[in-house]
């Protein structure tokens, strides 16, 4: 027995963790939900850009399937997200102007694969045209754009309003997507910093500083909208529930921004880079008319 008691107490704990972990996830996980592992390299650069390194062997990211045009769900008013459901309008309105949808995802960075928020990518119908005449995208090739960030780039650096509507999936607050938000900027800051110079430094340090301040310490509610604007100015124009946040006036921001989302290596949505890539293939090379 004596050999036995020391066992006994081993299962018994592991029964009790596994029951408190259990009770604990379950009203997390939606049914019916398929998760798939990706790549242990690809899971850990994803969670060391988001603060999630911590959650070590259980941390999972479950890619979302890749929107296109022709085989996406869609409905009278938009596009489904095929791991939360919402449905994204086809058009955005803001400052009475029309953008439309190229692609979105989920993000997902949890152990217990929680969807933290849905982003959809929109631009302009008459940016659009005139990306289409670029010598670059004209023979845009999506397996490029998925490999390298020369294609994203050169799009940001343009004179074209790019603008990110993300909804929350679950509750939550502005403190806790600002710190998402702010740790992908430093990440990307990080990775540039070979090439930057003392000045330069500051002023993105600074500009970032600006960009947490605009979050006023409020809760956000499931399905509320921010959208994020990368104008043709340059600028970063922040805003929720059509109110205006605020701007900030620094273009390496704005462009990062954005790039956090397009950047191939790290995507901080893997579901919406897939999507976004497909839909610019599609907006590129659309079909022959011709049978």
């Amino acid at each position: 027995m004596l050999r036995i008691r020391p066992l006994t107490r081993q299962l018994t704990q592991c029964n009790t963790a596994f029951r408190r972990y259990t009770s604990f996830s379950a009203p997390l996980r939606k049914a019916g939900q398929q998760q798939q592992r990706v790549p242990w390299t690809r899971m850990m650069a994803l969670a060391s850009v988001t603060g999630m390194a911590a959650a070590g062997t259980f941390m999972t990211l479950a890619p979302s399937t890749a929107y296109s045009e022709a085989q996406a769900p869609v409905d009278a008013n938009g596009v489904e997200d095929p791991d939360t459901h919402m449905v994204f309008p086809f058009y955005l309105t803001n400052d009475s102007e029309w953008k439309r949808l190229v692609g979105l995802g989920a993000r997902q960075v949890s152990f217990l694969n929680i969807n933290v928020y849905v982003l959809g990518l929109y631009m302009k119908s008459e940016d659009i045209r005139q990306l289409q005449t670029d010598p670059k995208w004209k023979q845009f090739d999506k397996a490029d754009f998925l490999a390298k960030e020369d294609l994203a780039l050169s799009l940001l650096n343009q004179p074209v309003d790019v603008s990110i509507r993300i909804v929350p999936a679950r509750n939550t607050n502005t403190q806790h997507l600002r710190d998402g938000f702010t740790r992908s900027l430093l990440q990307r800051m990080r990775q540039q910093s070979q090439t930057m110079t003392e000045d330069e430094e500051k002023e993105i340090l600074d500009a970032i500083r600006d960009f947490k301040t605009k979050f006023v310490n409020a809760k956000v509610k499931k399905d509320t909208e921010f959208v994020f604007t990368k104008t043709r100015d340059g600028t970063f124009k922040m805003e929720y529930l059509g109110k205006d946040l605020g701007t900030v006036k620094n273009k390496w921001l704005a462009v990062n921004f954005i790039m956090t989302y397009l950047n191939p290596d790290f995507p901080a949505s893997e579901a919406a880079l897939q999507s976004i890539a497909t839909g610019f293939d599609a907006l590129m090379n659309p079909p022959s008319s011709s049978t």
